[in-house]
């Protein structure tokens, strides 16, 4: 254990390295998330919030549910600490050994998911999508769009096994921007139909929708091939293998079955709101999609980029018994997270609205869909800190081997989400308020996940030193009430205005505004959240 008053030899010198690492990747996240959101915006101005924008965000539910159970979420949590273990010194073959079983274990397991998801298509439609069989055009569009997704769940494992590899190699950049280039794929697609293929019929919004999920598929595997060419300039060298003998498969396959569950928590909570969402109106499913995906944009871009780069430190450091490093490693990565996560929480419940309004109210996206939107993306947002805490101490906890733990706080956090969603439905009747009922369940399971985390890590043997949380949590939440009274009182003055352009300034002011005293609050008061982003050394830790 860490004693309260010491201070890691180390640990500090590691700052510098740690918050350059995470300004490159949260720069490359955030072109990505970016050019996901013109790609979201493309998606709302095409096909608007009605049966066949319910199909479509139904169909991929499944595919991003498989991509957290066994590549991006759980492979990723089980490899990157058996490989790092291995990656020690000039030779490096026994690592390219397990990378390669590993490979053709995941081609054969994947190819044959595809194979049998394309075959039982409607089987698994008419679970996921009950509330769909009243409207059976519905179910076929979906089931359709389901098959022609399904092998985007090969190319997303083959590039969450080369991310794991390059990011295990302390090489993030390439991992990071290669989700850019999916994103892209579909915004050309999207701009051609756009203006080559507007439709007037419901049949040419259907032919439109069927061309805009295959190049889903398609931009799958550039963000698989891009990262391919990185990982060979590193001397990355992979090839068909058989049996799977090496140890570190038998490793990956101990930590990965407990991880398939931690790591899908949020997927499957978003399955099981959607799930519900088909016994509403249409359009529900796609008010809770947009409102899922404005939520993660600062998720995304800070919260997953912190995990990104301690990860393989904590793999390390674990690794060579340093227990003292680890905490402190921790620690900051907490601090950090809480730092940019709490602010967001706030920024995003006050300009919900205005931000649903500016992203997606055109075209076929009318006002009361954008409004619908922003009350899913407020509600979600009271998630982020949940989101972003586990999503930092689950791989503390596989790094230290431990799978047991996650797996438990995962399922009280799925439990607590779908029991919350039935009593929405047992209890409210209310359309719209069991709507809001379903996005706030998701928030409250992840801060279920958050709390059995943080309470179990002594078990593990990690001591985070508390006093230091909680002395840099109370300047955060000094200076987010500040933040927050300021954006209120923007958005109480501008919005009677009705100014031009008043959907653009609406937004943009009081973001400026708010994050500008945040950041003059948290600098004059010496957060070390904000040191550790801007890659300083901060001060010595205590309880």
């Amino acid at each position: 254990m860490v004693k309260g008053h010491e201070k890691p030899a180390a640990g500090p010198k590691e700052a510098p390295k740690l918050g350059s690492h995470f300004r490159l990747v949260s720069l490359a996240t955030s072109v990505s998330r970016i050019t996901g959101f013109v790609r979201d915006q493309l998606n709302a101005v095409l096909f608007g919030a009605g049966w066949i924008s319910d199909s479509y965000f139904m169909a991929i539910r499944i595919p991003s549910l498989f991509r957290d159970l066994f590549a991006e979420g759980a492979l990723s949590n089980a490899f990157v600490p058996a490989l790092t273990a291995r990656l020690k010194g000039d030779d490096r073959k026994e690592a390219w050994e397990l990378m390669s079983q590993v490979f053709t274990l995941l081609a054969l397991v994947t190819g044959g998911l595809t194979a049998l998801g394309i075959l039982f298509a409607p089987q698994i439609v008419n679970v996921i999508a009950m509330g769909f069989t009243s409207q059976p055009d519905k179910v076929q569009l979906t089931v359709l769009l389901t098959r022609f997704l399904f092998p985007f769940l090969i190319f997303v494992s083959m590039g969450a096994l080369w991310m794991g590899t390059l990011n295990s190699l302390h090489r993030f950049t390439a991992p990071a921007f290669a989700p850019v280039f999916m994103n892209l794929t579909q915004i050309i697609v999207g701009f051609w139909i756009w203006k080559f293929r507007k439709a007037g019929t419901v049949d040419e919004e259907i032919r439109n929708i069927r061309l805009w999920t295959l190049s889903m598929t398609q931009g799958m595997l550039f963000q698989w091939l891009v990262q391919v060419y990185p990982a060979w300039k590193e001397g990355v060298r992979v090839r068909l293998t058989w049996p799977p003998n090496h140890p570190g498969v038998k490793e990956i396959f101990r930590l990965m079955g407990p991880a398939v569950v931690s790591s899908s928590v949020l997927q499957v909570n978003i399955l099981v709101n959607q799930f519900f969402a088909s016994f509403l109106a249409t359009g529900f499913v796609t008010y809770l999609y947009y409102g899922n995906r404005l939520m993660q944009l600062p998720f995304g871009i800070l919260g997953v980029s912190i995990a990104t780069v301690i990860f393989p430190l904590l793999a390390r450091q674990s690794n060579a018994g340093k227990q003292k490093l680890f905490s402190y490693t921790l620690t900051q990565a907490l601090s950090a997270s809480f730092f940019l996560m709490v602010p967001c929480t706030v920024g995003i419940w006050l300009v919900a609205e205005p931000a649903c309004r500016l992203a997606f109210e055109y075209g076929r996206f009318t006002p009361e869909a954008a409004k619908a939107a922003s009350e899913a993306t407020a509600l979600y947002a009271l998630g982020l800190t949940g989101y972003t805490g586990v999503k930092i101490l689950l791989p503390a906890y596989y790094a230290r081997r431990n799978a047991k733990i996650p797996l438990a706080s995962s399922i009280a956090a799925m439990v607590t989400n779908a029991g919350l969603n039935l009593l929405a439905f047992v209890f409210i009747t209310d359309p719209r308020t069991r709507f809001w009922g379903l996005a706030l369940a998701s928030g409250l399971g992840a801060m279920v996940n958050l709390t059995w985390l943080l309470s179990c890590l002594p078990k593990v043997g990690i001591s985070l030193h508390w006093r230091f949380l909680a002395k840099e949590g109370m300047k955060t939440f000094f200076a987010t009430a500040l933040m927050g009274l300021v954006v209120w009182l923007t958005l109480k003055v501008l919005i009677p205005l009705n100014l031009p352009l008043n959907r653009l300034w609406n937004f943009l002011l009081p973001v400026i505004l708010g994050a500008c005293l945040y950041f003059f609050m948290t600098k004059t008061m010496g957060h070390q959240g904000l040191k550790w982003v801007q890659g300083r050394r901060s001060q010595k830790l205590s309880k």
